[in-house]
């Protein structure tokens, strides 16, 4: 009962306390004794103060005597960071150094000069220290060093994009809808393919560095993670890859590595390296696409020619033939072989074998009849084929009904007296 009391009065003296020192500020008055006016921007009057300071020199001083703190640290390390954190709000809202708050503070920044001199100073003593030492980020931790670079790259990167600026230099503007310019997307391009082309020829993934078994350019992760992502947003990469393109050929570049080509669709360089890929993997007897194993000396697998086949735009085709007509026959050359051919349209060889090949050709015919099979529904042709069996092959395995195509061979009824009419 004596402690329950003990308690209620410490409460009450406290509010008591508490209520006198209000009273005493409102008034003017010294909150120690309560008659004098205190010392200016100060709580207390000055002989209070010297009598408060005396006795906080003598504790002190009987505290250090007996090897004791003079301040609890906890509570002394939490009251000088509320300090300082309040005096740097009070001299950045003022314009002054956060540091010092004497000299102004340099533009866009908390700091006068000196003061960042000497933090610079103190820091890379404190890297070169910890660097002799063995230390990684200057004896700081990682992870909340990386942090701190992380958040500053997101800050400069966001200033630059708002400017129009490219992201990486912060000096050229960039295109609309880009955060790189051209010549910092190109060192990147190269160091991405130097880096990668070292992975692979140490047996490495390209994405992770981590062993990539089988001579493969991706580890198992990796690759199932890539497939997810190319699987996720299909028609979003494949309309960045058109909107890629069609940019470098508005620009005369090359569509494959982005440097100048001269108006043509590749440079000299992709050209000659995507026909030597083209030829090993004919060569190679894997698909020129996929590199999956293909089955009849075809060059695309299955999937692939599937897909091709999706892809054909017959009128764009013809378009880009009669283009390539009349550019080649603008400057005399050949319209099938590009071959210099002043004067006509054909070369000799090239002209021989169109006229073989043309309606108008008249004698035995050189070669064995074909037949296509025609969709009646839908127009789609299929072949054509040497032989009848590979007829029966297509109904069988494209579930064709007989009744709805029709079977169209080049052979006249005539062929073996006659030849062609």
């Amino acid at each position: 009962m004596a402690y329950a009391d003990i308690g209620k009065r410490r409460q009450a003296d406290r509010a008591r306390f508490q209520r006198r020192v209000a009273a005493r500020k409102a008034a003017g008055l010294c909150v120690k004794c309560g008659k004098t006016e205190p010392v200016p921007d100060r709580t207390l009057c000055a002989p209070c103060a010297e009598k408060r300071n005396a006795a906080d020199r003598a504790r002190s001083a009987r505290l250090r005597g007996e090897g004791k703190p003079v301040r609890d640290p906890v509570r002394a390390k939490e009251y000088e960071r509320e300090r300082s954190r309040r005096l740097h709000i009070e001299r950045k809202a003022a314009g002054t150094c956060a540091k010092c708050g004497r000299a102004p503070a340099r533009p866009d920044r908390t700091t006068c000069e000196p003061c960042a001199e000497k933090h610079r100073a103190r820091d890379r003593a404190r890297y070169a220290r910890a660097k002799a030492e063995g230390i990684p980020c200057g004896g700081r931790d990682p992870e909340a060093k990386r942090g701190a670079d992380r958040e500053r790259s997101r800050r400069r990167s966001e200033a630059r994009r708002a400017a129009g600026l490219c992201v990486r230099c912060g000096h050229v503007p960039t295109e609309e809808g880009r955060g790189l310019c051209e010549p910092c997307r190109d060192d990147r391009r190269a160091a991405r393919r130097a880096r990668d082309a070292d992975r692979r020829a140490a047996g490495l993934c390209v994405k992770c560095a981590a062993p990539a078994p089988g001579g493969k350019t991706y580890c198992g992760p990796c690759a199932a993670a890539r497939h997810k992502r190319r699987k996720r947003d299909p028609e979003a990469r494949r309309e960045a890859d058109r909107r890629r393109y069609a940019e470098r050929r508005a620009r005369g570049d090359c569509t494959s590595c982005g440097k100048p080509a001269n108006g043509a669709a590749e440079c000299r360089i992709c050209r000659d390296a995507a026909g030597e890929r083209y030829h090993a993997r004919r060569v190679a007897g894997i698909c020129v696409k996929c590199r999956t194993p293909t089955f009849g000396g075809a060059a695309y697998c299955a999937p692939c020619a599937v897909a091709k086949e999706a892809r054909r735009n017959p009128e764009a085709e013809q378009a880009a033939r009669r283009r390539r007509y009349a550019a080649r026959r603008a400057r005399g050359r050949c319209v099938e072989c590009n071959t210099p051919s002043p004067g006509v349209a054909r070369c000799e060889p090239c002209s021989l074998k169109h006229r073989e090949s043309s309606g108008r050709f008249r004698g035995i015919p050189v070669s064995d009849p074909t037949w296509t099979v025609i969709e009646v529904d839908t127009g789609r042709e299929h072949g054509p084929y040497d032989d009848p069996a590979d007829i029966a092959l297509c109904l069988a395995f494209g579930k064709l009904d007989r009744d709805r195509v029709e079977i169209v061979t080049d052979a006249p009824v005539t062929a073996s007296i006659t030849g062609w009419t």
